[in-house]
């Protein structure tokens, strides 16, 4: 019921304002009689009434009682288990007390969806909703780690790094939260659960939305939550909760800072019985005391935080964000900050708005006294004291941001050099500069250094803003320069550029002979280090100056094989890339006859020869030539962090062991802090291992280093979309095409995964494969995708047609789910099978040339497990069974969850073909729930699945698939 701007209590009938979140009557009411406020949670000795709710079965512990994860306002937390995945998971069930509860249920699966519509990698993701008779729950990942509270109650406090890094995950939760307009209500130790390996902190996550609320919601939505009573955690709670007044996000920042105080001192700020925390939060200064040994940054954070007056926060965690890097760099720096440096500019108040603000203020509190006639004593002389000093807090002057900007003094992006003459041979020696420079500077730990791929868009014969480019890269400083080489000598002109004041830092020309150019980058990488004041460590200095190779010559030829290599990994879907991978080859042998201790030319040649293993020829003998490069460079040069890095590499590319891969990048990662690759080459490691929310966070923190690296996007956008998280895929897909508006087949990967993979439709495909210009529509990539969709969609005489474009099926293309080119000829086996015709002599030449490409390649199990569908569409039964299970042995997802899943699709479909229903249902199943798994559009689709479709199974698996909005 609505009263002219006012609500009803539904407990004591007081009018109270439509803006307030809660009864004030029955606060002071609780204030008088000193009952907790969060007393209203539900009975924590609650037992289910059923274990088993659909295929989810509640645990038990040895005492034979319910595992119990938590309980709150809604219901109780159990452990459960997946029956299907026969995997952990949490399990929220609706309060006993609640059942038949209207609006108490109707909450309860606002909050399910609520928590379902975030999907941060720092936020518990919800997965499933569901009802069993009168009993609502909802199935949740299960946080594998500690809570914060019991963290810190374990080791008294945490270190500054450690809060730091926990404050800034559970923030980036928390924008998660606020891009979904949520307010979470609760933020406090014990809804935060801590990830650790090793007693390191890994990730930070955020349970419990139980009291999330939109920030927007109608007072008709609100009263589902409002039953007169306070929500929250009373010693986390914000001055403006415990005021009546709507919290929005900057309550979540508050408790935020509440939560962060106590990380670093192990104490809370205040203590005390529900009324005497009311009054302190909202009246007391900060004991400074318990964080006074903290660095003064840190002190400054936390005075920001938890400024009473919510405008004079941080006004959202974006800002936090930001402002947690300046207080982490200034930390590092033994710098010093003030609030005003923190808090973003334009936030504070006019004089005008701050009058108007006093006076809606006290319109309130006029409002919040009537509505509280039964309050006495002193209860009612707290809430007086609280109320008058929140109208102070409302009025006070905040002073003006002094600075426009968090990026820090200390980023720099070092554009590509000018050569000055028109030989093509001088661009190379100008890239060759730039990239030595680029290589010396990422070495320095306190400066950030944007990656090279992201700046060679910027070429000098382009029409530079210095201010635009400085911006988009998220830098402060620009180094410009140009190149002269006459003869045997050289000249180097440089300047160093604040972009943002478009001032000239610094400027210096050197004019030596073309052997001190490896001397030139060192000195220039040593000033710049100078005039931003980051400091050089002693290793640092000595990395710097140390020179790749003594021949200039050798040095060019590896930078056009390099740049082979780079345009080959852009192209890598595309291709044909076998000619220039060679030819890159050919390069890096010219450049170590010329000089044998050139360790670098021996990483690349390790790359290309990865490259062709990964692409054409998996045999040991191409992976023997990639050991024997990284060999050679590991002799030459053992203590080169390129080495490493290559190294891990090739353990990761060739050999698919990540522990040693992780070992070679985390000695690589201590000499190369700025290095993209690094970070990027972990998410992927990381990826590899199922951590897929991992490492959307890493490609994300590479992005700050690289933003306009197409290739690390690319992983993002396909890390978004393996997790099903097809917005967010769509969003990036978006920002990547952005980045590449000349490449047309962007387009056609967005099309394939959003509108046939995830929602089922095919013909969108081929209208943006009909768009391509006829020299991208020829490639053999494109062609084999024509095909795949022309199977797909029925049109069986268009794909014959297709086929004989391939050489007749000779030449290799893409079939099955594993990604391997294979020959073409192997969609005629499909067809054949699928009219009836499996008689054709040519299917079996296709077949055998097959095999004997799983023969040259046999630890190829992605191979094998094509082998292994083909063999099951020709009607080998025994053969294709006992092929689909060596297959599954050798690369299982739990050992590879990129590769696995694909193999597990592959398999499904040697089940489906050889009657052996059950294995493909069951393994579709469990495919339909892992991340990269079966997708929609393909089950829905493609021809792979025509012995499932009349099985009821296949309907209900198809309905869970199907698009849910």
């Amino acid at each position: 019921m609505k009263t002219s701007g006012k609500r009803v209590c539904r407990v004591c009938g007081a009018q109270f304002p439509s803006t307030s979140d809660f009864c004030p009557a029955c606060l002071l009411r609780g204030a008088v009689e000193e009952e907790s406020l969060s007393g209203a949670l539900v009975n924590s000795t609650d037992t289910p009434a059923n274990l088993r709710l659909d295929h989810y079965e509640i645990l038990l512990s040895e005492d034979g009682r319910p595992v119990q994860l938590g309980h709150g306002a809604m219901g109780v937390t159990y452990k459960a288990i997946d029956v299907n995945l026969r995997c952990p998971v949490a399990l929220k069930i609706i309060g006993k007390t609640l059942i038949g509860d209207e609006n108490a249920c109707r909450r309860f699966v606002r909050e399910a969806r609520a928590a379902a519509g975030v999907r941060d990698p720092h936020v518990a993701s919800v997965f499933h909703l569901g009802r069993c008779e009168h009993n609502y729950f909802y199935a949740m990942e299960l946080v594998d780690g500690e809570a914060l509270d019991q963290l810190i109650h374990r080791l008294g406090r945490l270190t500054v790094s450690d809060a730091l890094k926990i404050l800034r995950q559970v923030t980036t939760g928390l924008e998660a939260l606020w891009k979904q307009n949520l307010v979470h209500r609760d933020i406090k130790p014990g809804n935060i659960m801590v990830c650790m390996e090793a007693d390191r902190i890994v990730c930070a996550k955020i349970i419990d939305l139980g009291l999330a609320k939109g920030g927007t919601e109608e007072e008709g939505s609100a009263t589902i939550s409002t039953r007169g009573t306070f929500v929250g955690t009373a010693a986390y709670a914000s001055p403006e909760q415990f005021a009546g007044l709507p919290a929005d996000i900057r309550s979540d920042l508050y408790s935020l800072g509440i939560t962060f105080w106590e990380m670093l001192s192990g104490k809370l700020p205040f203590e005390g019985t529900s009324s005497e925390l009311m009054y302190s939060h909202q009246s007391r200064v900060l004991p400074l005391k318990p964080v006074a040994q903290m660095p003064p940054p840190t002190r400054t954070l936390l005075l920001v935080l938890l400024e009473k007056d919510p405008a004079a926060r941080f006004q959202n965690p974006t800002e936090l964000l930001r402002a947690i890097t300046m207080v982490t760099e200034a930390i590092s720096s033994g710098k010093s900050l003030a609030p005003a440096e923190l808090r973003r500019p334009g936030n504070q108040y006019s004089t005008q708005e701050r009058t108007a603000r006093k006076i809606r203020f006290h319109r309130q509190l006029q409002t919040f006294r009537k509505a509280a006639p039964r309050a006495v004593g002193i209860a009612s002389l707290l809430l007086l004291i609280c109320l008058i000093s929140a109208a102070v807090y409302h009025g006070f002057d905040s002073k003006i941001a002094d600075r426009a900007t968090s990026l820090t003094d200390k980023s720099i992006a070092v554009l590509p050099f000018e050569s000055l003459s028109g030989n093509r041979e001088d661009t190379y020696f100008a890239d060759g500069v730039q990239e030595e420079i680029l290589n010396s500077l990422a070495r320095i730990a306190h400066l950030k250094v944007i990656s090279r791929t992201s700046l060679m868009q910027y070429r000098p014969d382009s029409q530079r803003d210095l201010r635009q480019i400085a911006r988009a890269l998220g830098v402060t400083n620009v180094l410009e320069g140009t190149v002269r080489r006459n003869g045997n000598r050289m000249r180097v002109a440089t300047e160093l550029i604040d972009a943002v004041n478009d001032n000239t830092i610094w400027a210096d020309t050197y004019d030596r002979d073309l052997t001190d150019m490896f001397a030139i980058q060192g000195e220039v990488a040593q000033t710049i280090a100078s005039k931003l004041n980051a400091a050089l460590s002693p290793d640092e200095r000595k990395s710097i100056e140390t020179k790749p190779t003594d021949s200039l010559r050798a040095y060019d030829l590896y930078l056009k094989a390099k740049l082979i290599l780079a345009d080959a990994e852009a192209r890598w879907d595309t291709g044909p890339l076998q000619a220039p991978l060679h030819e890159a080859l050919d390069l890096l042998d010219q450049a170590i006859q010329l000089d044998p201790k050139f360790a670098l030319a021996y990483c690349a040649s390790a790359t290309a020869h990865d490259f062709l293993y990964l692409l054409y020829d998996q045999t040991l003998e191409r992976r023997a030539l990639a050991d024997t490069a990284v060999n050679n460079a590991l002799r030459l040069q053992p203590e080169l962090p390129e080495v490493h890095l290559e190294y891990g590499y090739h353990l990761y590319r060739a050999y698919h062991d990540h522990e040693g891969a992780r070992a070679q990048v985390a000695i690589a990662k201590r000499a190369l802090p700025n290095s993209t690759e690094i970070t990027a080459l972990e998410a992927r490691i990381d990826r590899s291992e199922g951590k897929f929310e991992k490492a959307i966070l890493e490609f994300n923190d590479a992005l700050i280093r690289d933003p306009l690296n197409a290739g690390v996007v690319e992983d993002l956008a396909l890390s978004y979309f393996y997790l099903r998280r097809f917005r967010e895929a769509e969003q990036t897909f978006g920002r990547l095409a952005r980045l590449s508006p000349e490449q047309p087949m962007i387009k056609v990967q967005k099309t394939c995964l959003i509108d046939f993979m995830e929602k089922g439709e095919s013909k969108a495909i081929e209208s943006v494969l009909s768009e391509l210009p006829k020299g991208v529509a020829d490639d053999r990539a494109v062609l084999s995708l024509q095909l795949a969709f022309a199977v797909t969609d029925g049109e069986l005489q268009r794909a014959k047609g297709l086929i004989e474009r391939f050489d007749g099926g000779d030449d290799e293309g893409y079939f099955g789910y594993a990604g391997v080119p294979v020959p073409v000829g192997c969609y005629a086996i499909l067809i054949a099978r699928l009219q009836g015709n499996q008689q054709d002599a040519k299917l079996m030449t296709t077949r055998q040339r097959l095999n004997q490409k799983v023969m040259r390649c046999p630890a190829n199990a992605e191979l094998l497990s094509t082998l292994a569908v083909i063999d099951a569409l020709l009607g080998d039964r025994d053969k294709a069974l006992e092929e689909a299970q060596r297959a599954t042995e050798m690369k299982p997802v739990a050992k590879d969850a990129m590769a696995g899943p694909a193999i597990l699709q592959n398999v499904a479909v040697v089940h489906a073909w050889t009657g052996e229903l059950e294995r493909a249902f069951a393994e579709l199943s469990s495919a339909a729930k892992m991340p990269k798994g079966i997708s929609y559009g393909e089950l829905k689709l493609e021809q792979f699945w025509v012995p499932l479709r009349n099985d009821p199974r296949y309907e209900k698996l198809l309905a869970e698939l199907a698009p849910k909005d």
